[in-house]
C-alpha cells in the first residue's frame, strides 16, 4: 500500500474518533450577580451587616442572629409570638427598569407564614410583588393531636426556597425587598437572600468531530433545546438558546456520528 494512502486513513481514522469540542458561553454569564450586599449573611455582629431587621411590634418578635447551623453558615431566626406584628429582614437594591429579575431566600419554616414582599414606588405608584409559603406547624393541636406530616407544611428541618420571579415596571429604578414573618404565630430560620436577573441566552459552539444531534437540559432533566437527528454530518454547529431561566446549570450532551456521546455542564461548578 502505498505511503500516502496509509497517512490518509490514519488522518481519517484520527478525525473520526476525535472527540467533539464544546464551548459554551451566556450572555449574562452564570451564576448571575447577586444585587444584595452580603447575600450569605456572613458579615456582622449583632445584625446581619448591610441589612435592616425590623418588627412592626417589636415587643411580640424576637430576631437572632446565629452564627452556625444555617443553610450555608450563619443566619437569622425569627420567633413571632402573635398574629398583629411582622418581623422582616430587608435591602433596598438598584434595578434597571423593565427588565426580568428572580428574587427569594432560603427558609427553614417550624410554623407561622413568611413572605417574600418586594415593594417600592414608580411615579406615585406602588410596585407590590410577594410569594408567601405557610406552615401549621404552629397551631397548638400540633404534634399532640394532628401530626404535620398530615397536613401541606413544609419539613420544618429542611431548607425551602421562596421566591419568584418579577418584571420590573419602565422608569423602575429601586425595589424594597423584605423577608420574615407575615402576622401569623410562628418560628422560621433565613438564609441566602437573593436578587439577580432572572433569564440569560446560552451560545454553544461545536468542533472538532461530526455531530449527529445536541440536547440542551437543566439539573432537573428538563430538555430547553433538542437538535434533532441532523439530516447530515455537520463538523461545526453553532446555536443560541435565549431566555433561560438563571437558577440551575445546564448539560449540553453531544452525540455523533460514530456514535459517540461527550457531554459538558455550564456553569461547571456551582
Amino acid at each position: 500500500m502505498p505511503l500516502i494512502v496509509v497517512f490518509l486513513l490514519v488522518a481519517l481514522a484520527s478525525a473520526a474518533a476525535a472527540a467533539p469540542e464544546i464551548a459554551v458561553s451566556a450572555d449574562p454569564p452564570l451564576p448571575v450577580a447577586n444585587l444584595f450586599v452580603n447575600p450569605g449573611l456572613e458579615q456582622g455582629g449583632d445584625r446581619p451587616e448591610g441589612w435592616g431587621v425590623s418588627a412592626s411590634q417589636p415587643d411580640i418578635v424576637d430576631f437572632s442572629y446565629c452564627k452556625e447551623g444555617g443553610y450555608a453558615g450563619r443566619y437569622l431566626s425569627i420567633e413571632a409570638r402573635g398574629t398583629t406584628s411582622n418581623g422582616y429582614l430587608s435591602q433596598p437594591v438598584h434595578v434597571q427598569p423593565d427588565t426580568l429579575y428572580r428574587a427569594g431566600i432560603r427558609v427553614r419554616l417550624r410554623g407561622g407564614t413568611c413572605v417574600m414582599w418586594l415593594h417600592g414606588y414608580v411615579n406615585d405608584r406602588r410596585f407590590d410583588e410577594r410569594a408567601y409559603l405557610h406552615s401549621y406547624g404552629a397551631l397548638p393541636l400540633i404534634p399532640d393531636f394532628l401530626k404535620l406530616e398530615w397536613t401541606n407544611s413544609p419539613d420544618p428541618e429542611k431548607w425551602h426556597w421562596l421566591g419568584r420571579e418579577f418584571r420590573t415596571w419602565p422608569e423602575q429604578g429601586s425595589v424594597n425587598p423584605h423577608f420574615g414573618a407575615y402576622f401569623d404565630r410562628g418560628s422560621m430560620d433565613l438564609d441566602e437572600p437573593f436578587i439577580g436577573l432572572a433569564r440569560t441566552e446560552l451560545t454553544i459552539t461545536l468542533t472538532g468531530a461530526d455531530v449527529k444531534q445536541v440536547t440542551v437540559s437543566d439539573e432537573a432533566g428538563k430538555c430547553y433545546w433538542d437538535s434533532g437527528a441532523l439530516p447530515q454530518p455537520v463538523p461545526r454547529l453553532q446555536q443560541k438558546i435565549p431566555d433561560l431561566p438563571t437558577d440551575t446549570r445546564y448539560q449540553i450532551k453531544v452525540t455523533t456520528t460514530a456514535g459517540e456521546e461527550v457531554s459538558k455542564w455550564y456553569p461547571e461548578a456551582k
